[in-house]
């Protein structure tokens, strides 16, 4: 899946929180989507910050779709409040972020590869 930084979308605050990591017209590659009840949808992508690949999840209302095939290694997970996320399953273990922005080899080898998986699907 992919989408279009269009921040005329929009003129929410909310939505355009953190968007300037984003580069306005660029197309992202999907790596998650995440909705969280009674708040909005989220699609994490990837930026560079001071040369540094990072993800994050932006409001849905400041991308356009330009892609709507979406990877064979995302899974549907639910949580009992009604949220949800499409992303690989080895990302929705319990601390799997945590442990990811602290360095940990195991998390980011997990993370690097689903990464190529859903690139290679894009």
């Amino acid at each position: 899946m992919r989408v279009r930084v269009k921040t005329s979308n929009t003129t929410d605050p909310k939505a355009l929180q953190g968007i300037t990591a984003l580069t306005e017209g660029h197309e992202y590659v999907v790596l998650e989507i995440s909705a969280r009840f009674k708040m909005t949808t989220s699609f994490r992508v990837e930026f560079n910050e001071s040369g540094l690949r990072q993800s994050a999840l932006f409001d849905t209302r400041v991308f356009t779709v330009t892609s709507h095939s979406l990877p064979p290694t995302w899974r549907y997970f639910q949580l009992e409040s009604g949220s949800f996320s499409l992303c690989p399953e080895s990302w929705n273990e319990s601390g799997f972020w945590e442990a990811y922005y602290d360095g940990d080899p195991r998390a980011i080898a997990l993370y690097e590869h689903e990464r190529a998986a859903i690139l290679s699907h894009s």
